[in-house]
């Protein structure tokens, strides 16, 4: 639930005042910093804030009146109106400084806030119970209309005509009666139930609407105890309630404008898709359906003996439909995809659709080989040509099975196991079949860990750069360095970017942590050049997210000038898949960074498309010889003809040639030979921390005497 602003742990630490107080009250109020003359100005400003909420929750109800709306809509919008006129009605009500004149009692403004809170809080349950989707026309919006206006002359005329119908629910120095108390107890708890049928809609739905109804039930419930725990009218307790109701009030129209604006996209959607058009999602039962089966057939396994398997299949290349094809291409596919794998199970297994390409396939009565082979049949079915638009599409699928296990497991554990097992399978490649193992989940605990440590491994400063030297082939001088990212990990020691960029990538951290490196290295490049050891360039590798991030150029100028390198000293490098993503973009983000007078490289260049159209086309200035192909020179002619072959491209075109990963003699004397301009590798240093790469600046004014190996230096 990443992707959600509000969460209901919030609501749980908006509580702790309430538990304060409640300990305060077994030492008196005299504990609290508070005067009574405090109360009655900000009471009122409380409570015209609250009003002024609910009537513009209220607003958002009547813009659609005259036309069909939601009914939750329809039923809160009302009510707020009605809550509206009731706090106008509480908040005269209350007792003023003395020589002012009052509209009531005290008690008329308790017999307010009880009318109102009692309402407020059998509306919030009905909207939970609500069924989905519902909506309302409007007769019904007219009805709720007249309802609201009952319930709030009904609160009027109990509080102000015949206040001696309501039992008192106040007893100076003693606090509320047992009617009241009784009374405000059982209006909590309704709203504790309607918090939590709603946050169980949230989860399932993963809504704004549902979080922040759910949200506004929670709040509420604190209101009401805050109300409960004053001993006097003018008490602190009772302006935290005050407060608390405003808050609802607030996630109540939070609720409702994001409900109008979901609502608006949907009907966006409909408008854009063909009347001819399929459904947006195959109607399959979703995960939490395919749970509540999964807990069923493992009782049932548990108490007959039997088994129980969960195949987890996920269709390999996708995306690539809805990005070629269009959105409608791929919800085609979608229900092709449904139409296959239903006819191919038992009439007791069940398909249920995880979400985008993710199946869910629970089988009763399944021993290992009639898994096995039911899987292997799945995804046989998606190897025949889908026709979506018609367009021709070759698909795959990968798949993931997890068996019941003699020691207990809970349903979402099964689950868990079964999808740990179909990333394994999509690690390996398309149309892979992985069983789930105990390493399996080993890995992903680790995974786990070091994704959470990730997220706060920039604030607590536990990266770190190294610096490997380039050397030119002419002089054997130290032409320039490359920045390499290692994580200081707490536990694990030092860490090679392997071990976390892929999950800083997965996680969206990589354009955080990029921008890190670029900043940390250019401040290091400038200092070695102000104190005269450094006159190279300093190369620092981007990342695609990063390098397709808009404005690049601008946060590259904005690190140049903060840290006062000058861009002659700054290369950046990119390899093959990243400017071939979008050629048309890409070659406007290389031009901007070569207007700053930045140094751009492809690195690994080779391995990835190495089409000569794009070289002729993008503004370059190096190509970076992938460490492969360095390694093959050793009595491999092949090896020896493509490295020759790309020190002979990049010098036509222009462009320096960089080897990297040089680790022999041998490979220098290659490479010296066919003119590459520069090497890097463990012939000449590890990647060595910053001292040491400034140590050996001073030593030889960045000077090499020869192109002569390097003690090797242990990082």
């Amino acid at each position: 639930m990443n992707t959600l602003p509000y969460r209901m742990p919030g609501v749980l630490r908006l509580a702790l005042p309430v538990v304060l107080l409640a300990a305060l009250a077994w030492g008196g109020t005299r504990l609290l910093p508070w005067t009574p003359h405090w109360y009655p100005p900000l009471h009122a400003v409380l409570e015209a804030c609250a009003i002024v909420l609910a009537l513009l929750v209220f607003a958002l109800g009547a813009h659609r009146a005259g036309g069909r709306m939601p009914a939750t809509l329809a039923l809160l919008s009302s009510a707020a109106l009605a809550l509206a006129l009731l706090g106008i009605g509480h908040l005269l009500s209350v007792p003023a400084p003395a020589g002012s004149n009052t509209l009531a009692a005290a008690d008329a403004g308790a017999a307010f806030w009880l009318v109102a809170h009692g309402l407020g809080a059998l509306v919030l349950l009905a909207a939970a119970l609500l069924p989905e989707g519902r909506s309302a026309g409007p007769a019904t919006h007219a009805l709720c209309m007249l309802g609201a206006f009952a319930v709030a002359a009904a609160g009027y005329w109990l509080a102000l005509v015949r206040p001696g119908l309501l039992p008192a629910t106040f007893v100076s120095g003693i606090g509320m009666t047992g009617f009241a108390r009784a009374f405000e107890c059982t209006l909590v708890g309704v709203d504790l139930g309607a918090a939590l049928l709603l946050a169980r809609r949230a989860r399932r739905h993963r809504s704004r609407l549902w979080y922040y109804l759910a949200a506004a039930a929670a709040v509420t419930a604190l209101s009401g105890i805050s109300f409960m725990l004053h001993p006097a009218p003018d008490a602190p307790s009772d302006l935290l309630a005050h407060l608390y109701k405003l808050l609802a009030f607030l996630c109540l129209h939070r609720a409702l404008f994001a409900g109008a604006q979901q609502e608006q996209q949907q009907e966006q959607q409909r408008r854009a898709q063909p009347a001819s058009a399929p459904a947006p999602r195959p109607a399959l039962p979703d995960r939490y359906r395919a749970l509540d089966t999964l807990a069923g057939a493992i009782a049932a396994a548990r108490r007959d003996g039997g088994s129980v398997a969960v195949i987890v299949l996920d269709i390999d290349g996708f995306r690539k439909i809805n990005s070629h094809h269009g959105w409608s291409s791929g919800d085609q596919v979608l229900h092709e995809c449904v139409a296959r794998l239903s006819a191919r199970l038992a009439a007791g297994d069940l398909l249920a659709h995880q979400g985008g390409n993710e199946f869910i396939v629970v089988c009763r009565q399944a021993e290992r080989e009639q898994v096995a082979a039911l899987a292997r049949d799945l995804q046989e079915s998606m190897r025949l040509p889908f026709a979506p638009g018609g367009h021709c599409v070759f698909l795959s699928a990968s798949a993931g099975i997890a068996l019941l296990p003699a020691e207990p497991c809970q349903a979402s554990q099964l689950l868990q196991m079964a999808q740990l097992a179909s990333a394994s399978a999509r690690h390996e490649g398309p149309a892979h079949l992985c069983f789930y193992t105990a390493r399996m989940g080993g890995a992903m605990r680790e995974r786990i860990g070091l994704e959470t440590m990730l997220c706060q491994a920039i604030a607590r400063r536990e990266f770190v750069l190294q610096y490997q030297p380039r050397i030119g082939m002419t002089d054997g001088r130290m032409v320039g360095v490359e920045a390499l990212v290692r994580w200081r990990h707490p536990q694990l020691g030092l860490l090679a970017p392997g071990r976390f960029i892929p999950l800083a990538e997965e996680s969206g951290l990589i354009n955080e942590l990029d921008m890190w490196v670029l900043r940390e290295a250019c401040v290091r490049a400038a200092a070695w050049c102000a104190q005269g050891l450094f006159s190279g360039r300093m190369s620092v590798n981007l990342s695609a997210r990063q390098f397709q991030q808009p404005g690049l150029a601008q946060r590259v100028r904005a690190v140049l000038a903060d840290s006062g390198l000058a861009p002659a000293a700054l290369e950046l490098e990119i390899t093959e898949s990243t400017v071939m993503h979008d050629t048309e973009d890409a070659a406007d983000v290389l031009r901007s960074l070569r207007a700053l007078g930045v140094t751009v490289s492809i690195d690994d260049f080779g391995t990835g498309y190495s089409s000569l159209s794009y070289l002729k086309r993008f503004p370059l200035d190096v190509l970076k010889i992938d460490r492969a192909f360095v390694r093959d020179l050793d009595g491999d002619a092949t090896g020896a003809a493509i490295v020759r072959a790309i020190i002979t491209l990049a010098h036509s075109l222009g462009l320096s040639a960089v080897a990297e990963g040089v680790e022999t003699a041998e490979q220098v004397a290659f490479l010296k030979e066919n003119g590459c301009d520069e090497i890097q590798g463990y012939y000449f240093s590890r990647p060595v921390w910053p001292d040491e790469i400034a140590r050996l600046l001073a030593e030889a004014a960045g000077a090499w005497s020869t192109v002569s190996p390097h003690p090797v230096i242990q990082p």
